[in-house]
């Protein structure tokens, strides 16, 4: 039919490109996956020159997953709730965190994008509860931060597996 456009014709670009991110490997280098599946789990709870543990960024990228996916439930959860756990004190002699953290990233991943591909485009341009900006920027947004966050994850993993 000509003319004829999805209601979420742009969800579903954005849950492409965040597909592509996590499970497979998108133009810029490994995807998140491949980059938290070729962590070494003895050197997680390392901490280079003092910054951020690959355990603490894990469960950082959680915490602003649940963040996204709260929000796109439209659960009442407070915002003070997800910022109180940002950067949690993680007990760095507790090795089950490392696997809770990844199992419960990629549960929440997954659960996000379903919920993701159930939205209309519509939604988009709505303000996200709790801030000052739409569902665009929100959803581009955790696309970016764990972008990041897995880059320097890659980066602590190689530097300590040389070590």
């Amino acid at each position: 039919m000509l003319g004829f456009k999805k209601k979420n014709a742009e969800i579903l670009l954005l849950a492409e490109q965040l597909d592509e991110i996590y499970e497979r490997e998108p133009w810029h280098g490994k995807g998140v996956k491949a980059i938290l599946n070729n962590v070494s789990p003895e050197i997680v709870f390392e901490r280079p020159a003092g910054q951020h543990s690959i355990l603490e960024l894990v469960w950082h990228m959680l915490n602003w997953k649940e963040f996204a996916l709260n929000r796109l439930l439209r659960s009442d959860k407070d915002l003070a709730h997800f910022e109180e756990l940002d950067w949690r004190e993680l007990d760095h002699n507790n090795a089950s965190l490392w696997q809770e953290g990844l199992g419960r990233f990629w549960q929440a991943h997954q659960s996000f994008m379903q919920v993701l591909k159930q939205q209309d485009d519509k939604l988009l341009g709505e303000i996200v509860q709790g801030r000052k900006y739409n569902y665009r920027k929100l959803l581009n947004g955790i696309r970016d931060h764990d972008v990041y966050h897995s880059g320097q994850i890659a980066y602590i993993n190689k530097l300590l597996k040389k070590s």
